[in-house]
């Protein structure tokens, strides 16, 4: 191998005469720079005619290694940015350890191709990824960390959509307690890239999917079964079964998450459908009466009284405050009373609801 010169070449040995600069074309003058040209040559670049590779572990070949492989590291970036997903899930969850994994396989089963999740949890507590870790790793689910920040659900709908538009042709704007269940009457579920293609909702920018609660079934504590396994019983006379979630088409230049009833249904400005592909005016209350024909989404709000307890103490993804009485009601309302189910609420939040003991007032 040619070794480099240690020294730098001395151009002060070199004279060029008058005569010889003043006639460029002199073969004298042209032996001199030549000369010249050669040294500078050999202290930039060390390598003969016969061997014209770089040392590596010289300057210029690192310099031009960190440079294709910064060209390598934009490409990759470019081309998994550039991935385009049919439907997308996103949603801010608070606590959802225990049911998280149960909903992303669920929501892989139908076509699902991104989670973008918001974790909402407090400081010190559990984190989402603590039991994702293997999603995001393979590039399936991002965790966008809210922990500690005041952030309500429409202020970070509206952040992963301008995110997530161009990467996603839909996305579904759920929580981890709503499931997707699509050719409801039919009793048969399709795929979502087989439900948004429908030409029902080729002029929709949102389509709005109503809840449909399910019951307690009669369980009082939790247990390790999935969701859809232990709780298998819908309540149709439910009337928060009007209200909806959206699923909004990607790629809109449009105001989509603005207003504190956003969470439900988007911006007035979008051209808003039922779950039968019928374009309804702007209502942030949802659909009335209850359409569950299409697609419904199977909403777990209550669960057990064990797990309600610990929904309720962790407060409102909205940031409301309602009265522990009131919620506890709202349980009541929508599962069936008993004896155990009201001692487990006294005793886990220590307090005492008087206007359950009275049957006669409240029953």
């Amino acid at each position: 191998m040619f070794k480099p010169y240690k020294q730098k070449p001395k151009f002060k040995n070199v004279k060029i005469p008058n005569k010889y600069v003043k006639e460029f074309k002199n073969k004298k003058f042209k032996k001199v720079m030549i000369y010249r040209n050669k040294s500078i040559r050999k202290r930039l670049f060390p390598f003969s005619r016969r061997n014209i590779f770089i040392p590596i572990f010289h300057p210029i070949s690192k310099l031009i290694i960190a440079f294709f492989l910064l060209i390598l590291f934009i490409s990759i970036k470019k081309y998994i940015n550039s991935k385009k997903y049919f439907f997308c899930f996103c949603g801010m969850g608070k606590h959802e350890n225990l049911y998280v994994r149960e909903l992303i396989s669920y929501y892989l089963s139908i076509g699902t191709g991104k989670f973008i999740f918001g974790d909402n949890n407090d400081i010190g507590s559990e984190k989402l990824s603590d039991v994702t870790k293997d999603y995001i790793f393979n590039g399936t689910v991002d965790i966008v960390d809210l922990r500690g920040k005041k952030i309500d659900q429409p202020e970070f709908y509206g952040y992963a959509y301008k995110k997530y538009k161009n990467k996603c042709n839909w996305i579904g704007f759920f929580d981890f307690d709503e499931f997707l269940l699509m050719h409801f009457e039919k009793d048969k579920n399709i795929t979502v890239q087989e439900f948004l293609s429908n030409e029902i909702y080729s002029k929709c920018e949102s389509i709005s999917i109503n809840w449909l609660f399910y019951t307690d079934n009669d369980l009082v504590y939790y247990d390790k079964r999935p969701l859809l396994e232990r709780f298998t019983k819908p309540n149709f006379k439910e009337w928060a079964n009007l209200f909806v979630k959206s699923i909004v088409r990607g790629g809109l230049n449009k105001t989509t998450f603005k207003n504190r009833e956003s969470e439900h249904v988007p911006h007035k400005n979008l051209t808003i459908c039922n779950s039968n592909g019928e374009i309804k005016k702007y209502n942030p209350h949802g659909v009335r009466p209850p359409l569950f024909k299409n697609a419904v989404l199977m909403h777990f709000n209550t669960k057990t009284a064990e797990e309600y307890i610990n929904k309720i103490t962790r407060g409102d993804a909205r940031g409301r405050h309602r009265s522990i009485e009131k919620r506890i009601k709202d349980f009541f309302y929508r599962n069936k009373f008993t004896e155990e189910k009201l001692k487990l609420f006294e005793t886990r939040l220590n307090m005492t609801f008087e206007i359950f003991h009275d049957k006669s007032k409240y029953f």
